[in-house]
């Protein structure tokens, strides 16, 4: 896991904004929050790996058992 981003209770939560071309700013203080889909079709925008997919969707398995 990156300092551009965090895993927490099945949401990955990304340290950037998307600016006004639909493009995603990493790094400059703002925070975006995304499901482990849409983490999926932003993936390359904001350089989430597979990995913390998986994390968020595992954490997310796990919260909804309870």
């Amino acid at each position: 896991m990156s300092d551009a981003h965090r895993i927490e209770r099945g949401w990955i939560i990304v340290n950037g904004t998307r600016r006004d071309d639909g493009t995603i700013s990493l790094g400059d203080g703002g925070e975006m929050r995304f499901s482990p889909a849409e983490a999926i079709a932003q993936r390359r925008d904001a350089r989430i790996g597979w990995g913390d997919i998986l994390v968020a969707s595992v954490q997310r398995l796990a919260f909804w058992r309870r």
